[in-house]
């Protein structure tokens, strides 16, 4: 057993034999000579180095540097992780269903999670959990507090709180549960009687969730629909079936694949018709939708069903397949692409054509494969959209069912493109340290009798510059930090006192407009305030009613076109 874990690492090329059909005899790769070589590397080392190696750090490194000269979707995972994995998959985990973060180093409560245990027990927004099962959490990490709050359900766990305008510490004894994380976060009816559905994630569940959603708007006799898949990453394929077929005829093909083995190619079709396949339908996506999102707003484009409106998707089509190996590990391994019924292939990136890539030889490029090398980043800035992002000069054509001229290239080009207005850095920063949920928390000790119609007036706007006061809240904006990088040349250049002078007189002026920032976003702050204070007093749902689907300017819009007949019927013709 000394040598269990060094062996890993020869098994992670055994399995990639077997997903992609490599033969021993195959003379181009010899597969067998070169996992010989790893293995002999990897025991001689362990035996002779100077110093102890930790095993356990030395195999997963060589995993990791095999797995990273493929495309970045395939990975390994360690158990936590592929825990995790299985968790957002499933939707649903085991414990007493709390949103937590770290906020000013200490452990805290975002929300708790509607219908569970910490809810029903009154756990609120702000409880600070400054104890676990008796056991100070000072210091502790996310991992660990996740570890210390799930378990079997049925199983007791004792937390204690620190909760803002009470004198005393609250111990909360919960019994845990099985918590379901919602796929639809909310659903309702706007203005004109168009229904709305937002749609977070693709779980074993978001197919029946839609459903339900969608059968109580049909017997409001909604005359349209509007959903929501922005900054939705995508699931479970099946799920992006079953979801498509929501809104399609029986037997509409929604997605296929193809792959090296043939045993990977694949199609997908509705298998009846759908709950909400007549009437206008709009699809609202952005630079986060991915996967699963960009399946399904696919399909709806390419079959002429509905309209797409945003941005350009985010361009993930590569399919993974799962491969549980040891101790609770699994390998995820791309095995095969995403083409939608017009042809296009989804997957945005060049993977194939990285210098650093080992499977350059395996391949040739081909026509599908042309040269876009949009570099893959796990987190979408949304602070930053590519102005590329709509042009669609060079890409090749594709056609829908009514003829319509699409787009290949990778990502779904929405037939109405919407660019949102960009936060400021004020806003990124308000945002990012957490000063409209602290404000909200602390408000509302004194304030829990407010009516749900309260606007944000001039008195809260006071109270919320107060507590920034009292955070010590600051912030740099960009012409602050590109004077920085002019301030240390000065000095290592030694300006003259006549230009040192002038970028002292920049920074006056620079301070100056910092000091008009809050006017500037005044309204983004309002709402900001008025989203949190809502969301602590009364939940996730009247967020979405009273705050959500009345601030949102792209859903406005959306509403305006799906309200418009003639409007919305003219995106779906051909030229």
């Amino acid at each position: 057993m000394k040598y269990k874990l060094l062996i890993i690492i020869a098994l992670v090329a055994v399995v990639f034999i077997t997903v992609l059909g490599i033969s021993k005899e195959d003379e181009d790769t010899n597969i067998w000579k070169m996992m010989k070589l790893v293995n002999n590397v990897s025991v001689e080392t362990y035996r002779n180095y100077v110093d102890p190696i930790d095993l356990k750090k030395f195999t997963e490194a060589g995993i990791s540097g095999m797995l990273k000269t493929l495309d970045p979707h395939t990975q390994f995972f360690k158990k936590r992780q592929y825990d995790n994995l299985k968790v957002s998959t499933q939707g649903k985990f085991e414990g007493i269903g709390v949103v937590i973060g770290i906020r000013n180093d200490v452990l805290t409560v975002i929300s708790p999670i509607e219908g569970t245990p910490g809810y029903r027990a009154g756990l609120q927004a702000g409880d600070q959990i400054v104890k676990i099962e008796g056991k100070s959490t000072k210091g502790i990490t996310m991992d660990g507090a996740v570890d210390k709050l799930r378990g079997p359900r049925g199983s007791l766990v004792t937390i204690t709180i620190k909760r803002m305008g009470e004198p005393k510490l609250i111990d909360y004894d919960i019994t845990r549960d099985v918590i379901e994380i919602k796929s639809v976060p909310y659903y309702g009816l706007l203005e004109n009687n168009i229904g709305y559905v937002r749609l977070s994630r693709f779980s074993e569940e978001s197919g029946r969730e839609l459903r339900d959603a969608i059968d109580e708007l049909n017997e409001m006799d909604i005359d349209g629909l509007i959903l929501d898949l922005r900054n939705n990453p995508g699931g479970l394929l099946a799920q992006a079936v079953e979801v498509s077929g929501a809104f399609l005829p029986a037997d509409n093909l929604v997605v296929y694949t193809k792959g090296k083995s043939t045993f990977q190619d694949k199609e997908f079709n509705t298998r009846m018709d759908g709950l909400f396949k007549d009437k206008p339908l709009l699809v609202l996506v952005n630079n986060g939708s991915a996967s699963a999102s960009e399946i399904v707003a696919g399909a709806i484009q390419d079959h002429d069903r509905g309209v797409v409106m945003g941005q350009k998707t985010f361009g993930k089509g590569l399919v993974q397949s799962l491969i549980p190996v040891d101790d609770g590990q699994a390998l995820k391994i791309t095995t095969a692409k995403y083409y939608i019924p017009s042809g296009r292939c989804i997957q945005k990136e060049d993977y194939l054509n990285k210098s650093s890539s080992s499977i350059i030889s395996e391949y040739s490029s081909t026509e599908e494969d042309e040269e876009y090398t949009d570099e893959y980043e796990e987190e979408i800035d949304e602070d930053t959209i590519s102005i590329s992002d709509s042009d669609t000069t060079g890409l090749p054509v594709y056609y829908t069912d009514n003829g319509r001229k699409v787009y290949g290239g990778g990502g779904i080009f929405p037939d109405i493109t919407y660019e949102p207005e960009k936060l400021n850095r004020l806003d990124i920063e308000l945002e990012r340290k957490g000063m409209f949920f602290e404000f909200a928390v602390d408000y509302t000790v004194e304030h829990k009798d407010i009516p749900t119609d309260f606007e944000v007036d001039d008195i809260i706007l006071s109270d919320f510059k107060n507590l920034l006061k009292e955070k010590d809240f600051s912030y740099q904006t960009r012409a602050e930090e590109e004077l920085e990088k002019i301030v240390e040349l000065s000095e290592e250049n030694k300006y003259s006192d006549s230009t040192n002078y002038a970028i002292d007189q920049l920074q006056a002026r620079l301070e100056h407009e910092k000091e008009r920032d809050f006017d500037k976003s005044l309204e983004y702050i309002r709402n900001g305030i008025k989203r949190e204070i809502v969301a602590k007093l009364w939940g996730t749902e009247k967020r979405y009613e009273l705050v959500t689907v009345k601030t949102d300017k792209e859903l406005q819009r959306a509403l305006e076109i799906m309200s418009d007949k003639e409007m919305f019927n003219s995106y779906l013709v051909a030229p």
